[in-house]
């Protein structure tokens, strides 16, 4: 097995490396030679080096995941949030996910610049899937994952109660980043006749109403 160290020079990237966020400041390829094989190599792969900021020492190896497997979060002269949005989707999707608020806050660590949309007041329109009826003493589970096209992404699963606390505390996250220019995020739902009761139409009214956002209020953009 060989290896080589290529360093990166800067200005660096921020990137998404296996559940870690960090400058990508060198990138570590490894490989076997391999005669026989079309250019002499085989079993290649590489690897991110990142210095996740702050307290950490520069030089973390991210060794449980290859480049291609990473993302960009922003690149040195910023990104804007419908990106920022689709990485914490891509997050989600990971078997362990990191969370958004760890996400955002080593972002801002970094030194992040995120653009915003002009409006303050965003909507996040939830598709909900009933994952169990709920018969007998047994409750009802769901999934909900929003449009991260409006701005935000949001994500749960579990019972009612368990997905009001998981969006929840994803919206208080997501408030404490953007405090600046964030005011609301309308809750909506077009599938609340399919879900078959009233168990998330109060989740979405809870969450609303912690906001002081009326069914009355209209907060679409245009």
């Amino acid at each position: 097995m060989k290896s080589q160290l290529l360093k990166l020079e800067a200005p660096y990237n921020v990137i998404y490396a296996g559940g870690k966020v960090g400058r990508h400041i060198a990138t570590l390829m490894v490989w076997n030679d391999d005669e026989e094989m079309a250019g002499g190599i085989m079993d290649s792969a590489s690897y991110p080096v990142i210095d996740e900021g702050e307290e950490f020492p520069a030089g973390t190896l991210i060794d449980y995941a290859e480049l291609h497997d990473c993302r960009v979060l922003c690149p040195p002269g910023g990104t804007n949030l419908g990106w920022v949005a689709k990485m914490i989707e891509y997050d989600f999707q990971q078997l362990e996910p990191a969370g958004a608020e760890y996400i955002l806050e080593r972002m801002k660590m970094l030194g992040c610049k995120i653009k915003m949309p002009e409006t303050a007041c965003f909507k996040a329109t939830l598709s909900i899937t009933p994952l169990t009826p709920g018969w007998g003493e047994s409750p009802r589970l769901y999934r909900v994952k929003s449009n991260r096209f409006e701005g935000f992404y949001f994500e749960a699963e579990g019972t009612a109660h368990e997905i009001q606390n998981d969006l929840e505390f994803q919206l208080s996250v997501y408030r404490g980043a953007f405090y600046d220019d964030l005011s609301t995020i309308r809750f909506q739902s077009y599938d609340l006749g399919l879900a078959g009761d009233e168990e998330m139409e109060n989740v979405i009214k809870y969450l609303n109403d912690s906001q002081h956002i009326d069914d009355e209020d209209d907060t679409d953009q245009d």
